[in-house]
């Protein structure tokens, strides 16, 4: 792999779990336990869980070892992330059509816009994911509604 390729890597990586960090601070649980990862990417979420003012170690053994996340009183989302604005993406009335013999189908919202199945081993960091069950959705304001939703 070229530099740049690990570079992009990394930046995807931090970006994904920044977003992760951001939903840990604002939910109510106080303990967060993260995938396992390898030492380098656990060093990067270390570093990261710095920023944010938040306890951390790992636990765990071989492969199974990950990071664990702990709130202190004055753990906060850092400044340089709060001050980021999200794109609103508003697609109109544009229809998008899932699969109607699936009972249900997860879409997502990609930062970007890209709209498309979700899948958990995907790293595209997403605003917004849905289970849809009508077979088709829109995107209002950076929301994903269906047609019984009250946006539609």
């Amino acid at each position: 792999m070229q530099r740049d390729e690990f570079k992009e890597k990394d930046e995807a990586f931090l970006t994904e779990y920044e977003e992760q960090l951001i939903d840990f601070m604002k939910g109510e649980q106080n303990v967060l336990h993260l995938a396992p990862m390898n030492s380098y990417y656990r060093r990067l979420v270390h570093h990261l869980a710095l920023e944010f003012d938040l306890k951390t170690h790992s636990e765990g053994e071989g492969a199974d070892r990950h990071v664990v996340l702990s709130k202190k009183d004055e753990s906060s989302v850092p400044n340089r992330l709060k001050n980021q604005r999200t794109i609103m993406w508003n697609f109109g009335d544009q229809e998008f059509l899932v699969d109607p013999l699936q009972p249900e189908v997860e879409v997502f919202l990609g930062k970007d816009g890209s709209v498309g199945l979700f899948d958990e081993s995907s790293k595209t960091p997403y605003i917004a994911k849905k289970k849809v069950v009508s077979g088709v959705f829109k995107i209002k304001m950076n929301k994903i509604v269906e047609l019984h939703d009250e946006e539609w």
